[in-house]
Parts: structure tokens; sequence; C-alpha cells
């Protein structure tokens, strides 16, 4: 009879934690291996013996972190603050910017980091004309805030005032990428353009206020403005012919529709707004354009007598001083050169001219050519 055997009591680790090695874990540190004595075999003795026990319950818990503190934005006002500044905007409204002042700069006792306080400052001085006091107001206000509209626009508004036209562009650019769409910086950037001598890049901001604002004649006007001075008459006439329907007849806006006319070829309706011109703001340019309108229709007695009218205004014109001259030259000329009056008058014309004007190599050569 075969006696069953005892079942095997030997203890292996690997039926503790057969998962160690599976895991890619090495229990076993090279100094332990190197004396024989595997490391694991005191942590299995230590856990068996009972020397290894969880935490006593006497251990205190960790302490709780505190919760964290609200950010405050040191640039943004009270709610006091703010109805203060909303006082003080009032006042500048109602024409008291000395004591709208007096309101900001209190403000600014308080926090010397409230944006609002700047851009008020800056804005009461701008409404009193003084932007050389106003500009560092709004530079402090957009180095406060980059991203604050008012401050950029601002800061444009002041820094175009004083003649710096780049620095200016570059604030509106700014306040436009915060409010892409603000027609009255889209304006000021067009007219900055138009003042840097930039007409072609005048004209995308330009026709944007336009579309945003298809009622402002001043727009309309500022995008005319910018197509003439950019090359394209033909548009300009379309926008000012729109615009003096809205702005009436303004005499800067309708020399610049007259010049354009005259571009065109278009010499009948130039004479004609001409005469409009002539009315409202009679001058030594209103009358020489004149004097060309009637010139290319081929009136040359209306030509001559506008010319001289410009003279009269001002002796010193001396393009109307040429136009005298080059109509009494064809008269002579169409004399078959018998009308020596007419001669004279030309020679006196161009003369005179070239004492105003040396720079005239064309009126120099006539002189010379036709012996005057």
């Amino acid at each position: 009879m075969i006696e069953p055997k005892e079942p095997s009591m030997t203890f292996s680790f690997e039926t503790v934690m057969p998962s160690a090695r599976s895991h890619g874990l090495d229990l076993e540190d090279s100094s332990s291996r190197s004396r024989g004595f595997p490391r694991w075999s005191i942590l299995v003795l230590l856990v068996l013996g009972g020397c290894v026990s969880g935490p006593s319950g006497n251990v205190p818990d960790a302490p709780v972190p505190a919760a964290p503190r609200p950010t405050v934005d040191v640039r943004r006002p009270t709610e006091a603050q703010a109805m203060r500044a909303d006082e003080g905007r009032t006042l500048i409204n109602d024409g008291a910017p000395e004591e709208a002042i007096v309101v900001f700069e209190s403000l600014l006792d308080e926090n010397p980091s409230l944006t609002v306080a700047y851009i008020g400052i800056g804005t009461a001085y701008d409404s009193m004309g003084d932007a050389i006091r106003a500009e560092p107001a709004f530079a402090r206000a957009t180095r406060l805030e980059p991203r604050n509209f008012d401050a950029q626009f601002g800061h444009g508004e002041a820094l175009r005032a004083l003649g710096r036209f780049r620095a200016a562009l570059r604030a509106y650019q700014q306040a436009l990428v915060v409010e892409p769409d603000a027609a009255d910086a889209l304006g000021a950037l067009a007219a900055t353009f138009l003042e840097l001598d930039l007409a072609r890049s005048a004209i995308a901001p330009a026709e944007r206020m336009v579309e945003l604002r298809p009622g402002d004649g001043a727009a309309l006007v500022n995008l005319g403005t910018a197509y003439m001075l950019a090359g394209r008459p033909s548009d300009a006439i379309d926008t000012y012919e729109i615009a003096i329907e809205m702005v009436g007849n303004d005499p800067e806006l309708i020399g610049n529709l007259i010049e354009c006319y005259a571009i065109e070829e278009r010499f009948q309706e130039s004479v004609n707004a001409g005469q409009v011109l002539l009315a409202i703001a009679p001058s030594a340019i209103a009358w020489e354009r004149q004097g060309r309108g009637y010139f290319r229709l081929g009136d040359y007695d209306a030509s001559v007598e506008s010319y001289r009218r410009a003279v009269e205004i001002d002796p010193e014109y001396w393009p109307a001083l040429n136009g005298i001259g080059v109509n009494e030259l064809n008269a002579w000329l169409s004399s078959e050169r018998t009308e020596l009056e007419a001669r004279e008058e030309a020679a006196s014309a161009f003369r005179a001219s070239l004492r105003i004007n040396p720079d005239q190599p064309k009126v120099v050569r006539l002189l010379t050519t036709y012996s005057l």
C-alpha cells in the first residue's frame, strides 16, 4: 500500500509575488547579490514576523492646503473708482476738462496702475487741444494694457496731432487688432496714410469704413481722395459725386472733382464744376483751373480772361501767368505773327513767371524758340 505524500510546504517567493519579475521589476540590488543574500528575503521575513505594520492610528493627518487667493488685476478700478471715472468723463463732455483731470489724478493717488485714469487724463488734455500732454498719458495706458482699444486709439490721435504719423499708424493698427471694425480707427488710419503720401495703402481701410458707414460723407471724401492720389480718377469721380450729395458743395471736394474731370478729359464737366466753385469760394487756383478747362474746350477768350482773374487775386501765382502767356502766344501764331501786341503780352507773362519760379525749362524753351 502506497502511503500518500504530505503536500510540499516549500516556500517560494514566486508564489507570493509572481508578478514582480513578470513586470520587469528587479528586487535585488547589486550589493545583496554580491553577498548571495536576496534583498527580498528580508522583506518576507519582516512581513511574516509582523515587524512591518500599517500606519498607527495616532499619526496626525497631513494639513489641508489653503485655498488659492483670487487674482486681483490692479489695473481694474473698484466699483467706487469706476463711478468716479464716469464722473470724470461726464466733466469732459460738459466742457470742464480741468476738473476731470483732478478727478482722474485722485484715482491715480489711490492706485497708480489704473488704466482708465490715464485714458481719462489723455482724453481731457486732447479735448483742450493739448496733444503734448495727452500723448504721455495715453502712452502709459497702452503700456499698462496693450489690448485696450481706447488707449491705443487715443494714443494714435495724440501722435497724429503731433505730426508723428508713422507712430500714429502703429497705434491705430494696434487698436484695430483689438476691434477690427472700429470705423473711427479705420478712417484715422486711412487719413494718416494719405498724410504720408501712401495713397494706395489708404484705400483698403477707407473702403472698409465706407462699408461700415455708407451714409458718412466724410468717409466718402476720404475714399475719393485715396482713389485720386492713387491714380484712379474715374473711381474718385464716382465717389466724390456721391459725397457731394451728402456733404454739400465743399470747396476742397469740388476742387478735387475738377482735377479728376480734367484728368479724364471731361472738360465740360470740369468747367461746370468750376463755376460752382467760383460762386462759393473764388480763388486764384479756382480761376486758373477754369482757365485750363476753357482752353481745352477751345474757348480761348474765356480761358485768358480766367487766367487774368487769377493773377488779379494773386499776382505771384505763376501757373496763371503761364496760362496768359500760352493764350497770347497762340493768338500771335494764329494771326500769322502779325498781332505784335499778343507777342509782347506772351513774352511779358512768361518772363514774369520765370522771375517768380526760375526752374521752368519749358517756359525758357518757348522764349528761345519763338525769340520772345
